[in-house]
């Protein structure tokens, strides 16, 4: 996010943009690093994500165009009924959406499920066919490039505090003092640490992922072929920037302490995941784990992001809270950010991501993650 809302910035105003990350841009540590990542349009009921994922889906062309590179594999997004009614709500909810606003959504059966799809198995499935696969790595190195090519600074430090009133600055673990006019926060896991008491709280948690590779061929899996997948606790994507597919808990309930987290996948995590494919991606059931990966994330109490002011200091602003569905939005968060920061009517409401705890929803994670409506 801090990488896109720097591109933004530094498009948009002529003022000098430094950009600063612990440890360094596009790390193993950050939350957005990984080989790929979903994109859909598909949110429940909730239609406010669908529009935004709409938008996004633009800029991200847009950042195709100006870079040259692909970052975005159309693929559709298959959404697999199962035995949780939560989610069977959410595949439902999604379907009507997207269907209401002439999104082309499809209802498949079982028949129909099995001749488009022969590498799933469910009684019904719902296809949005705006899915696709970002390829995350890849886009934060285009990202990178496209934001030093318009003059940003970019430095490996670590944020340690910060200072406001005449002299505002960010003072630096290695006593480094940065000062700025205006200053945008992005540090996902690590926001606690410089969050006003009177935002919204952030808990980091804990994500395992697993790449496993098809017992016989991954030409049933590659993109052209199969699409990204949701089943009732767990997502999927076809092999894309890697040689396997990725299978991932759905479910984010494991706090930790960012600094302390341990960065290695449980082999409970992968038989669970194992008997998820048995069920609807049999011929993944005893792949080969190829890779593995451990990510954290930033989750708020209801899953919303917080894109708002400092309530104290309005030349601060914070963007956190991404709770495991945010990459797909990056080009559009980080224009919005850099708007708020830059005095501009945002080009997207942002009510519903205020830092006001008081006008934000109540509790629960339900369509972003695609476990309710």
């Amino acid at each position: 996010m801090g990488l896109a809302t720097a591109y933004w910035a530094s498009k948009t105003s002529n003022s000098p943009v430094l950009l600063c990350d612990r440890y360094g841009l596009g790390n193993d540590y950050c939350s957005s690093n990984d080989v790929n990542r979903v994109f859909r349009y598909s949110y429940g009921d909730d239609e406010l994500y669908t529009r935004m994922a709409v938008e996004s889906l633009k800029l991200w062309k847009s950042l195709e165009r100006e870079s040259g590179q692909q970052l975005l594999i159309p693929t559709g997004l298959l959404l697999l009924q199962g035995e949780d009614q939560n989610a069977n709500s959410f595949n439902e909810a999604s379907y009507r959406t997207l269907s209401r606003l002439k999104l082309g959504a499809e209802q498949l059966g079982q028949e129909e499920l099995g001749k488009r799809f022969p590498q799933f198995r469910a009684e019904k499935g719902f296809f949005d066919p705006h899915g696709g696969v970002l390829l995350a790595s890849k886009a934060l190195s285009v990202l990178t490039s496209l934001t030093e090519k318009q003059g940003v600074k970019v430095r490996t430090r670590e944020a340690h505090k910060l200072i406001f009133g005449d002299r505002r600055a960010v003072e630096t673990t290695d006593g480094e003092t940065v000062r700025f006019h205006k200053l945008i926060v992005t540090i996902g896991p690590w926001s606690k640490n410089l969050l006003s008491p009177r935002l919204p709280s952030m808990v980091p948690t804990r994500q395992q992922l697993i790449y496993f590779k098809p017992q016989k061929s991954l030409d049933l899996f590659r993109p052209r072929t199969c699409p990204v997948f949701f089943t009732d606790k767990h997502y999927g994507l076809p092999a894309a920037g890697i040689d396997g597919v990725k299978v991932s808990p759905k479910e984010l309930n494991d706090p930790v302490d960012p600094e302390k987290a341990n960065r290695s996948v449980d082999n409970e995590q992968i038989s669970v995941c194992r008997e998820v494919c048995r069920r609807f991606v049999p011929e993944l059931a005893d792949g080969q784990v190829i890779h593995t990966k451990v990510c954290l994330y930033d989750m708020t109490e209801n899953s919303d992001f917080v894109l708002d002011r400092d309530p104290d200091h309005r030349d601060v602003v914070y963007g956190y809270g991404f709770s495991g569905h945010g990459f797909k939005f990056a080009p559009l968060i980080g224009r919005l950010l850099s708007e708020l920061a830059l005095d501009r009517t945002p080009s997207f409401p942002l009510e519903r991501f205020s830092g006001d705890s008081s006008r934000r929803r109540g509790p629960g994670i339900g369509a972003h993650l695609g476990k309710g409506k």
